[in-house]
């Protein structure tokens, strides 16, 4: 395990929330040289790739710089993860560009007004993984699936794919869920603007060649390069290439969006939508270099540490941002010793701001979207399909419907498929607790499955029970079933069940109900029920509940073979020898 929460002792007062306090006074001199390598490395992906991000959540392109330089400096003053880079993203872009729209209307897309709920949606998210940071619910990560999670990114990265297409072709945009931006995109096909998809076309095939076989390469930059150069030499935006246009160049203003409070309901439902694809990413990537690295992280501080890069972006302007595993990954390639790195990318990120933005005005916008296409086939991986499929069906099934439903209903409908299947497929793994019969083993002496130990021998009259899990009102009813049909299958000779209860980790009102239930109908065709080995706790609230009454108290025991004693004397005889 590579995760974990520092404990108060190890992390005092204000630098416990600020870790950046405790790292950067012991700085080491000799990483400097590497960091700067590592920064610069990331900055020729980021920029570009900031600016087509900028173009997904629906902002001016500018903004798209305005958000990682947030990002970066509210990440590595809060983060516990050497190596990650936190920025703009095309997944949490696309989710805040559906949010946004939902809110202010297509048709105000791009608008101030729509740029301002996009920096209110970031400034929202930040302050709710803020909170959810202080109140140290870190281990909520652990109750998403991965299963659900991977089908879902690869579902987002197979519709961003799709979405961006349209710039490729230099055809209208479709609305719509992805599926039907895909069967809108290819009714244009025939109206496909010719340059712009040579442009297009020859920006994707270069970064996807520098993808296999030269990946250290800056390929963003490069294919940028390019096509500025391209649109330059050959006046292709005389030929109908769409450019970016205007970049002014500038810093930034901070302050608080201007957005009503009339719309906080909305913007609260959507940050949530925000967190659970965010944070996912941010953590995987997060685990993966602590992993990597021998180092633990803090997933509680990862909260604060994502809250406060998204909320420095809304307060410069910018939209919403993760842990990003691409950028991550350059960064991590590049030698990156510690988050000094993301501070010398977040100065030469506003340098750019400052002095170079305008360089990027005759970008063609086919570019952006094959960097944005780019960066999605990253994501689009069928081994974890293949895998699932081979090792598990039903999380085949997860994986796929998660996909499958961010394709054919849209984003917040997906995000929505994936939350509901990650806590079914949780309620549905923990309410089937194996309920296995025991036998004793004389060389042993204990109790053990006869079907995996040989010479295990039944106590004549009593039935051995043990169940592997939690007794709760998910399967409750399923105990009591199993209970039932191997009393029947027991036979008239059968006095006494007797219950391993120490695997019983967690109950409730309805376990103790089925407790109850059990006890009484056994009672009345003349068998006795006992308990051994059940924790005090379980056995509190079963007190409070009347189950211990119903049982007796005195048929709980500390080990199974005290209670199989104990039943045998009441009968007609000791335990097996």
């Amino acid at each position: 395990m590579t995760t974990r929460t520092s404990s108060s002792e190890t992390r005092p007062g204000i630098a416990r929330y600020v870790p950046i306090l405790q790292w950067l006074p012991r700085y080491p001199r000799a990483w400097l040289g590497v960091d700067i390598v590592a920064a610069l490395s990331v900055w020729a992906l980021l920029v570009p790739s900031a600016l087509a991000y900028a173009s997904v959540a629906g902002v001016p392109v500018q903004y798209g710089l305005y958000t990682a330089s947030a990002g970066l400096i509210g990440y590595a003053v809060f983060g516990t993860a050497k190596q990650v880079v936190t920025g703009p993203s095309a997944t949490t872009a696309a989710v805040s560009f559906t949010v946004v729209a939902a809110i202010v209307g297509d048709a105000a897309m791009g608008t101030d007004d729509a740029v301002g709920t996009t920096a209110a949606l970031a400034l929202t998210a930040g302050v709710i993984y803020l909170g959810l940071g202080i109140a140290r619910m870190g281990w909520v990560s652990n109750f998403l699936s991965k299963a659900v999670l991977e089908g879902f990114i690869a579902g987002f990265a197979i519709g961003i794919i799709i979405e961006q297409s349209y710039k490729l072709l230099g055809v209208e945009e479709v609305e719509g869920s992805y599926v039907e931006q895909l069967i809108g995109t290819l009714e244009q096909i025939p109206d496909t603007q010719v340059t712009t998809f040579v442009v297009g076309a020859a920006s994707l095939a270069v970064l996807l060649l520098c993808r296999a076989f030269a990946p250290r390469l800056p390929r963003a930059l490069i294919v940028a390069a390019l096509a500025i150069a391209a649109v330059g030499a050959l006046d292709l935006a005389d030929h109908g290439v769409a450019i970016t246009g205007d970049v002014p160049t500038g810093l930034f203003t901070v302050g608080l969006p201007d957005v009503g409070w009339g719309r906080l309901g909305d913007l609260v439902v959507g940050a949530l939508s925000i967190i659970f694809v965010g944070y996912a990413e941010s953590l995987a990537a997060a685990r993966t270099m602590a992993s990597k690295h021998g180092y633990r992280i803090d997933a509680d501080q990862e909260l604060i540490a994502q809250g406060a890069a998204c909320a420095g972006s809304g307060l410069v302007g910018g939209f919403v941002v993760d842990g990003s595993l691409s950028k991550t990954s350059v960064a991590d390639a590049a030698g990156q010793k510690s988050q000094m790195a993301s501070l010398i990318d977040a100065a030469l990120v506003l340098a750019t701001i400052l002095f170079l933005a305008s360089l990027f005005e005759d970008l063609p916008k086919a570019t952006l979207g094959a960097i944005v296409i780019d960066a999605m086939v990253g994501l689009v991986k069928l081994e974890p399909a293949r895998r699932y499929h081979r090792v598990n069906r039903p999380d085949w099934v997860f994986f796929m419907a998660a996909g499958l439903g961010i394709l054919f209903f849209g984003i917040i409908q997906g995000i929505v498929i994936g939350v509901v299947l990650s806590l079914l497929l949780l309620v549905a793994r923990a309410s089937r607790p194996a309920a296995r019969r025991l036998g004793f083993d004389p060389r042993s002496r204990t109790f053990l499955d006869p079907s995996r130990h040989d010479g295990v021998q039944e106590i004549p009259g009593v039935l051995v029970v043990r169940l592997d899990g939690p007794l709760f009102f998910a399967d409750a009813q399923r105990f009591h079933d199993e209970i039932d049909a191997m009393v029947s299958a027991a036979g008239d000779d059968l006095t006494a069940v007797v219950i391993d209860g120490d695997a019983i980790s967690q109950t409730d009102t309805d376990g103790a109900d089925i407790v109850i239930a059990l006890a009484e109908e056994l009672r009345k065709v003349g068998v006795t029920l006992s308990f051994a080995r059940v924790d005090r706790e379980i056995r509190d609230l079963w007190a409070r509940a009347g189950a211990v009454d119903a049982v007796g108290a005195e048929r709980f025991f500390p080990t199974v073979r005290a209670a199989v004693e104990a039943v045998r004397r009441d009968g007609d005889g000791p335990v097996a020898r």
